[in-house]
């Protein structure tokens, strides 16, 4: 890495002095913000699942084309003539020696704008723009920083649709989910060569869990061979989750073997809707989000879809009522879902190591027995 110059350091502590004056990106795009301020107002307003808001934000005429990726800071500079460039390469981190980087490649050597997406919120990030020359030399083209903020974390994957962290959200534990170890996608058949250096490069998305019927008899990863993957085919919603529990048990144990490994896991089914929807209910409900998210979370992935294919929240309804019958009338809405996974024959341990490794070390998990788990219900 080559050190950067006095010029841009002197900038740089400048504009860190003065952050007031830094420019602010919400990488929620638009039909995000406004989905999630109109949700939480109507959803708390309509508690009974007969009311869904989501056919007012997936419009592509109001909105815009490509409303499941995450908004980002559009950078520019002139460009040298395009014979004489290699190649394009821009660099976004939150240390001034762009140590721990994101690198971003344009489409095309003839780029002279390009948005960086894919950034952690509530951060300031420093970016610089290099052409890499057929000559050996390199040139700086532009330079900057922003600040980043948000919280729903789409994610711009070349050749995938429907990316999205599960990080950012509220609990009752406390805390909030935490970034970048857990993801949920479209598949990834016709994931590009840059969309692979997207995932796996930038945000250590190393592992894919396979959640389709389809595609049983694959065995390696469109992302490469050297990747985790695995094919365990799904149901999705009430079926699923009464009777195909060991379904997630299996899930459990390999999202945890990898977590534990320090890799960054990917689920999905065809398109990030159903199945992918159903396990991620349930993982979200153990890290103790609330209806009102669950909802919300659910939701978002209609963006990917006209307004007359939605995945409203009434669908999810039954599952609720469901996982809330796991537990005691006195149980809270995690505690629920902590029974629910204990009555399908999930480890306690299993369940606590998810808990702390998404929400932190110090989250106070209830003393829940095996014995206390109702009974009642065939799964």
């Amino acid at each position: 890495m080559r050190k950067i110059s006095l010029l841009l350091v002197l900038f740089i502590a400048f504009q860190v002095v003065a952050q007031d004056n830094i420019e602010v990106i919400n990488i929620e795009n638009r039909a995000v913000q406004d989905y999630m301020a109109d949700a939480e107002k109507t959803y708390t307003a309509n508690s009974d699942y007969q009311v869904s808001v989501i056919t007012k934000y997936n419009n592509t005429v109001k909105y815009g084309k490509k409303l499941y990726w995450p908004q980002g800071k559009l950078v520019k500079w002139t460009p040298s003539p395009s014979t004489t460039i290699e190649k394009i390469i821009i660099t976004a981190s939150e240390n001034p020696d762009y140590s721990d980087a994101y690198t971003f490649n344009p489409d095309n050597k003839t780029a002279s704008s390009y948005e960086i997406r894919n950034l952690l919120p509530n951060r300031i990030y420093y970016y610089k723009v290099e052409e890499f020359l057929t000559d050996g030399s390199v040139e700086e083209k532009a330079h900057g920083l922003f600040r980043t903020k948000g919280q729903v974390r789409m994610i711009q994957v070349r050749g995938c649709s429907n990316v999205r962290d599960l990080g950012g959200w509220e609990t009752q534990y406390g805390p909030r989910v935490r970034y970048g170890i857990m993801f949920r996608s479209g598949n990834l058949d016709h994931i590009t060569s840059k969309g692979i250096h997207d995932f796996c490069e930038n945000l250590n998305v190393r592992a894919e869990l396979d959640l389709r019927k389809e595609a049983a008899s694959r065995t390696k990863s469109p992302m490469g061979a050297d990747k985790e993957y695995l094919c365990i085919p799904h149901g999705g919603y009430l079926g699923a989750i009464k009777k195909r529990g060991s379904n997630y048990l299996q899930d459990l144990k390999w999202i945890n073997e990898r977590l534990e490994d320090g890799v960054s896991v990917d689920w999905h089914c065809a398109i990030g809707c159903d199945r992918c929807g159903t396990l991620t209910f349930l993982i979200e409900g153990l890290l103790g989000l609330s209806e009102l998210d669950l909802c919300r979370d659910y939701e978002l992935s209609t963006f990917i879809f006209s307004k007359k294919n939605k995945r409203a929240r009434g669908s999810i309804a039954s599952m609720i009522s469901y996982i809330k019958k796991c537990g005691s009338p006195d149980d809270d809405l995690k505690t629920c879902f902590y029974k629910y996974w204990l009555s399908i024959g999930a480890k306690k341990k299993d369940l606590d190591y998810l808990i702390h490794t998404m929400l932190g070390d110090d989250v106070v998990i209830p003393t829940i027995e095996i014995e206390d788990v109702t009974t009642t219900h065939t799964h």
